[in-house]
């Protein structure tokens, strides 16, 4: 007897959890990202899974939206430009055309950053109600949680997200330099215990770490710079 009820409370949590906001969303931040494998003109795929440790903008947009024009160019050149070497995915998903328009899409708003397609809106309908308009951004941290999310393209929110992503990537650095001193500290053990013919490996591993350290002081000087614009 008392299973029915719960099952109808679960079926009734189900349903306000699909229930959209006043924009459109269906998801919130702080949840985890709905699973998605996403399929590009040329072939390629890349899922949630290989997203995982970077930060990453899910850019939904369609070839016959005039805002998301009007966006892209601000996206390619202020987001994308500035951060794609730094650790951060700008993906945008093409609502529903086909490979040959999204192509040709692309080529027409002069971005750089790639293309996804959307067949049916089913990549969109994970995050929005599937009738919602497109124009939006989702922007997922390195544990694949939804830290942002916008709707049409308004400069306020514009340099929020910005910020939001600038943030997330120091945030990021902060945590690889940990992780980096405590593998030197590690290390630096190892050496106190090996012999002089085991440290060959050792050598092995300072030169990776030291290659990983300059790595990440460019960064380090890069995300200075990049904040002189925010």
């Amino acid at each position: 007897m008392i299973k029915y009820p719960i099952f109808f409370l679960m079926c009734i949590a189900i349903a306000l959890n699909q229930t959209p906001d006043d924009r459109g969303y269906i998801v919130n931040v702080s949840e985890n990202s709905p699973d998605f494998t996403l399929d590009f003109p040329d072939g390629s795929q890349i899922s949630l899974k290989d997203l995982k440790g970077q930060v990453t903008l899910l850019q939904f947009t369609a070839s016959w939206c005039h805002v998301c024009r009007e966006e892209m160019p601000h996206i390619e050149k202020e987001i994308w430009k500035v951060y794609k070497n730094m650790g951060l995915n700008v993906i945008g998903i093409d609502r529903d055309e086909p490979a040959e328009v999204v192509t040709s899409f692309a080529k027409e708003v002069e971005i750089t950053y790639p293309l996804a397609l959307d067949p049916g809106a089913d990549i969109f309908a994970l995050f929005a109600d599937r009738d919602s308009g497109v124009t939006r951004n989702i922007i997922l941290g390195p544990n694949g949680k939804i830290v942002f999310l916008t709707r049409l393209f308004e400069i306020q929110e514009f340099d929020q997200m910005k910020r939001v992503i600038h943030n997330l990537l120091v945030d990021q650095l902060r945590q690889q330099k940990i992780s980096l001193t405590a593998k030197k500290q590690i290390i630096n053990k190892m050496k106190k215990q090996q012999s002089r013919s085991d440290r060959f490996f050792t050598r092995k591993l300072e030169t990776e770490l030291y290659k990983r350290e300059r790595e990440l002081k460019r960064k380090e000087r890069k995300l200075t710079l990049a904040q002189k614009r925010l």
